[in-house]
């Protein structure tokens, strides 16, 4: 072994060593940089629009980081409300718990007869004995529920619920500032990402040989992560945007918050956002209050289901990659059980990278084959061109004139 491949070995060996320590010591910020990278990517089509506008990349990356923002900010305080105010209900409330189960008991007892009574004048005379047994049943198992004391609850839930929210309370407190810290590096890194991502990719491409396959390889996984994060992601954020209006205009409580929810359900394919408003729509059924049963059935299934699926999701999806629901099921859903909640992010990406590897290669094999089925040795047709009238009349001029001359010549 010569000096010069001596120095390679001790280079790589060092240059090993060094990315171990690199990632060693990045450990726990590996979930803050996949974050800032998928926060990149889902951001930079809105980037690319508004530096269309400003003409400055730069303000264009700080106006699309101040959407994330604006999300997170809303999130957090519909949540701090909800809680604040639960909670406070939850303690000025303890003496009043029995009344309220009562009238809930009474509220569901009359909601029973009045089905009973309707089933009984509308129903066909061989359908409502059925339906009034049904009735009967559903009464007999939900009224004890609802007729239970609140007052045996009391001294069981509190206790648990003020544990529950001061472990939470310690949670936060101790890990305020690692996750302060994190959050201020996704934001400083999706920021450079946005203002230097597409340059530092051009660069890191050169560093292969095989450019021109790498390429191609990363327009399929452009394809399958657009598919993945713009129009899944995109779509579901919304539908849950709508669904906050829609829940306001009805007059549901804490708006904005069931809307967040209703975009994490409408993200899980075959569940959908019909989870959060039919099970809403039902409550105000048992309440009583009609109208907003109808107002949540008919507008949630025009508004959160047929237009986001025939509208929003096929406008989105133009420039995407066909994907299988069973893969974005996949690719969603299962990572979640193993990782948590970052499986939402990691999970498409690697799903996709792989199935991204898979299309390439299956492209490169047909590309192989349509070349294979040539005869050996002769090169591809070339492409018909696209010539005006008067160039094909004077080109067939100019054989004519060949032939007749060969022809003279011959004679003579």
């Amino acid at each position: 072994m010569d000096s010069r491949s001596r120095f390679l070995w001790m280079a790589a060996a060092i240059l090993v060593v060094a990315v171990a320590g690199v990632v060693y010591l990045t450990q726990n910020f590996i979930t803050t940089i996949l974050l800032s990278f998928f926060l990149a990517y889902v951001l930079y089509p809105i980037y690319s629009r508004i530096l269309t506008l400003t003409k400055r990349k730069r303000i264009s990356a700080l106006l699309s980081l101040s959407i994330v923002f604006l999300i997170f900010l809303v999130f957090v305080l519909s949540v701090i409300n909800a809680l604040a105010t639960e909670i406070s209900n939850l303690y000025a409330s303890q003496d009043s718990w029995e009344e309220t189960a009562s009238k809930l008991a009474d509220t569901a007892g009359n909601f029973f007869e009045r089905t009973a009574t309707y089933a009984d004048d509308r129903a066909p005379e061989f359908v409502a004995p059925h339906l009034g047994d049904l009735i009967a049943l559903a009464e007999d198992q939900i009224a004890p529920i609802l007729a239970a004391p609140a007052a045996w609850l009391v001294p069981e839930v509190l206790p648990r619920v003020s544990r529950a929210i001061i472990g939470l309370a310690d949670w936060i407190a101790g890990n305020l500032p690692i996750l302060m810290a994190q959050f201020g590096v996704a934001i400083l890194l999706t920021y450079y990402l946005l203002v230097d991502g597409a340059r530092s990719l051009e660069r890191f491409l050169q560093l292969f040989p095989e450019r021109a396959t790498i390429r191609r390889f990363l327009g399929e996984l452009n394809s399958i992560y657009n598919s993945f994060f713009n129009v899944y992601l995109i779509n579901d954020l919304l539908i849950g945007l709508i669904a906050a209006f829609l829940y306001l205009a009805v007059g549901v409580p804490y708006p904005f918050l069931w809307g967040m929810v209703t975009a994490v359900f409408a993200l899980i394919p075959l569940i959908g956002s019909a989870t959060v408003y039919v099970p809403m729509a039902l409550y105000y059924l048992v309440m009583g209050e009609y109208l907003k049963v109808a107002a949540l059935l008919i507008l949630g299934t025009l508004l959160l289901n047929i237009f986001p699926e025939n509208i929003m999701r096929p406008a989105l999806a133009r420039a995407g990659a066909a994907i299988h629901p069973a893969v974005t099921l996949l690719a969603f859903a299962a990572p979640i059980f193993v990782i948590g909640v970052m499986g939402v992010v990691v999970g498409p990406a690697v799903y996709g990278f792989v199935l991204a590897a898979y299309r390439t290669r299956l492209s490169m094999m047909e590309e192989e084959v349509g070349a294979g089925a040539r005869p050996f040795g002769r090169p591809p047709p070339p492409a018909r061109s696209h010539l005006s009238v008067s160039e094909r009349f004077r080109r067939s001029g100019r054989r004519i004139r060949r032939f007749l001359s060969r022809i003279s010549g011959g004679r003579t």
